[in-house]
């Protein structure tokens, strides 16, 4: 990486800490209301999206229904009867634990069979997390599953690394971005900004405090739980359909 580059990225991790104190203070406000402390009045989420329009939060719809403004990550068949949607943290270990124990088998068993489809949204508590956030959504759409699978699989090797915004570049760079590309993308306030939202809203409408944390057809389902927990949850909904298959 260059000089000038790199010296971009510090700038551009300073910013990224920033983000994070702002979700933390964010977080401390909400533990404090919960606590019974006066509320603090906040305006209505807002970001803008990849095209320049701005999206403000939905009354109508909910944080789950509301399409996330840089473009869903989506595992399976978009015609699946059964909807996950997961709030992780590419720095969690209970998040990486999941996808490598527990996705390959509830890929194989639901996914790939049609009656599921998962969702994958950030919820970053760093400055790598949420700079693999971002990352995720500025590869190309067909190659963001498979690029959130290899940040979660070598994930204690990134984020032990002694450059681990270098050893993120490099795998940008094996999903197609050039190094040019990978500043760029860092440095895009409107994707940060929807990564905001996307955190902001999950935690004040749905309760989000640690990751990873579900949604199953709207029932929520927190840490990384083994693959009979899930099933708990999918069978009954997936009566009328696993006959079909």
């Amino acid at each position: 990486m260059s000089k000038q580059n790199q010296i971009i990225i510090s700038v551009v991790a300073v910013a990224l800490i920033a983000l994070v104190a702002f979700f933390v203070a964010r977080q401390n406000t909400d533990e404090a209301t919960d606590n019974g402390d006066a509320a603090v009045e906040t305006q209505p989420a807002q970001t803008t999206g990849p095209v320049g329009i701005v999206i403000e939060a939905d009354d109508n719809l909910g944080a789950l229904e509301t399409p996330n403004p840089m473009g869903e990550i989506v595992l399976g068949n978009p015609d699946a009867p059964v909807t996950i949607v997961e709030y992780s943290s590419l720095t969690c270990p209970h998040c990486g634990a999941f996808h490598r124990e527990t996705l390959p088998t509830l890929t194989e068993k639901y996914v790939d069979k049609g009656l599921v489809k998962i969702y994958f949204r950030p919820f970053p508590f760093d400055p790598y997390a949420t700079a693999g956030a971002m990352l995720a959504h500025c590869v190309a759409p067909t190659a963001r599953v498979s690029f959130l699978d290899i940040l979660f699989k070598r994930q204690e090797i990134w984020i032990q690394s002694e450059q681990p915004m270098e050893a993120l570049q490099g795998m940008a760079q094996q999903a197609g971005l050039s190094e040019s590309d990978f500043v760029v993308c860092l440095k895009d306030q409107k994707r940060l900004d929807g990564i905001r939202v996307l955190q902001s809203r999950a935690a004040e409408e749905l309760g989000v405090r640690s990751t990873p944390t579900f949604f199953i057809n709207g029932e929520k389902l927190e840490g990384n739980q083994p693959l009979a927990v899930f099933e708990k949850s999918l069978k009954p909904l997936l009566a009328d359909f696993e006959g079909d298959q």
